[in-house]
């Protein structure tokens, strides 16, 4: 193989792979990218040194940018935590108001609406077996997905590697490769992907909208695209249909028509809401939007963050907003972002508008949270959070002898991510709490110093394509909990609506 520019001073760590002294000899002689900063965060630094050492010890791990980035953004988390934790061990002066607002909005939107909306959900036995004959559900079907993540704060590089992936996955399925094995070696879905990815028999309204309108849509033993929902990219298989009975299916068909009847009721109020309010989606705002998903953190004009991105009588919804959005809800949402559809972004703003007005409408009637449910809810995160810490040992870190507080961080951080590396830990997201936390402290993952880092492990490993993986495998702590997204919903809209 001939060496990658660039790499020609560490071509001949090579010859060490496998070997753990040899590494270790290959790392000293590599000496163009030595002492270079892949991370920083609250005035600590992650080398590159440091990642390609834990890359080609183990080398359990695929070598590609998306990995490396997970990993630099891992270390920023658990760093901020960290520090955050040893001023405030209980977390108790750490801002939650732009993690959990979303959550205390939503409700009370919901009861705002349960408050003037009253659709008929009643329907005897007799009537439902009435509509069921004259409009019989569809059959139901059992599946086998694989589900890719996408990276925590991931650029348009990671992305696009996530995308090539599932591309590749689905045409080596659909070419009769195993897709139970293909399941077991890719998904993230932990718990479908011992099962070979089944996910058992489902009907109409179990799944988020874009996966089960590719589910339904495909014939037993075919397999999809990749499918993009609000979890990440989907490759599905059908496996089985069977057709349901009335008295099998009786209440999970009345809770579809009830369901039906309030979103349709819910469509046709929003809608006035539109018009009455004069929501108005600015021309260029899907443009901008995509451009700030692209890089929620650059830095802009006064000017430029007061740019309005949707009108409404009475206010506006600005890029300024925007920016808390798209830094504060789940880290995943630039990414899909990035890849849906103009009409998806475009249908996000109008709902951003809608919101904002709803909000309004809400105070004007009276109706807010209870202060109890409010301490609540904040109670819980932060006790979330303290598990999480504790799980991990990063809360209360003990500092040894000849070291210092920030070196026991360090210290402890880097053990972290050696034992993920290898692993022997699965590593806990920190969702909304990291988003949080990187707004108040400085921080930075140099994407140049990603690249080198790729190259490094290459040539010490010797270089073999592999998919990219992110090391990530629990939910997110902190993140508010969320109902069912509504049918019809958009993917980007299933987990920003709710």
């Amino acid at each position: 193989m001939t060496p990658h520019p660039g790499r020609t001073s560490c071509f001949l760590g090579r010859l060490a792979k496998g070997m753990a002294f040899g590494i270790l000899a290959a790392l000293g002689a590599c000496e163009t990218e030595s002492g270079r900063v892949l991370a920083r965060a609250a005035g600590h630094e992650l080398t590159v040194d440091q990642v390609v050492e834990m890359l080609a010890r183990e080398n359990t791990m695929p070598n590609q940018a998306g990995v490396v980035g997970a990993l630099a953004n891992l270390w920023v988390d658990y760093t901020l935590i960290a520090v955050s934790a040893r001023e405030d061990p209980l977390f108790t002066t750490l801002d939650l108001d732009a993690l959990l607002r979303p959550q205390f909005d939503q409700e009370i939107i919901n009861a705002y609406l349960s408050s003037v909306l009253q659709p008929d959900t009643a329907i005897s036995d007799q009537d439902l077996r009435v509509m069921w004959e004259a409009d019989p559900p569809a059959d139901s079907v059992r599946a086998q997905h694989i589900l890719l993540f996408f990276p925590d704060q991931a650029t348009q590089a990671q992305v696009d590697s996530v995308a090539e992936l599932a591309a590749q996955l689905k045409s080596r399925a659909a070419a009769g490769e195993s897709f139970e094995a293909l399941a077991g070696q890719y998904s993230e879905d932990s718990g479908s992907a011992v099962q070979g990815g089944d996910i058992g028999f489902f009907s109409l309204g179990a799944m988020v909208p874009p996966f089960e309108e590719a589910a339904f849509s495909l014939a037993v033993g075919e397999v999809s695209d990749p499918v993009l929902s609000s979890l990440g990219l989907h490759v599905i298989k059908v496996t089985d249909r069977k057709a349901p009975t009335f008295e099998g299916a009786r209440e999970s068909y009345r809770d579809s028509i009830v369901f039906e009847r309030l979103w349709k009721t819910d469509s046709i109020f929003l809608a006035g809401v539109d018009e009455e309010a004069e929501i108005e989606v600015a021309a260029e705002a899907v443009e901008v939007m995509r451009e700030l998903a692209n890089n929620p953190r650059a830095p802009l004009s006064g000017r430029a963050v007061r740019r309005t991105l949707v009108s409404y009588r009475g206010g506006s919804y600005s890029v300024s907003d925007a920016l808390v959005l798209l830094n504060t809800r789940q880290a995943d949402l630039p990414a899909q972002l990035a890849v849906a559809p103009d009409e998806v972004v475009h249908e996000l703003l109008n709902r951003l508008g809608q919101t904002q007005v709803l909000l309004v409408r809400a105070a004007g009637a009276g109706i807010g949270l209870a202060e109890e449910h409010l301490d609540s809810l904040d109670f819980v995160t932060r006790q979330g959070l303290i598990l999480a810490t504790d799980e991990l040992g990063i809360r209360g870190i003990p500092v040894a002898a000849g070291e210092t507080a920030d070196d026991a961080i360090a210290r402890r951080i880097l053990q972290i991510l050696r034992e993920v590396t290898a692993g022997t830990l699965n590593a806990i997201p920190m969702g909304g709490i990291s988003l949080t936390l990187r707004r108040e402290f400085d921080w930075d993952v140099l994407e140049s110093a990603i690249g080198a880092t790729v190259e490094r492990v290459d040539d010490l490993r010797g270089f073999t394509p592999v998919a990219p993986l992110q090391p990530a495998a629990a939910p997110p702590v902190g993140a508010p909990p969320t109902g069912a997204p509504a049918a019809g919903t958009p993917p980007v809209l299933d987990s920003v609506q709710n």
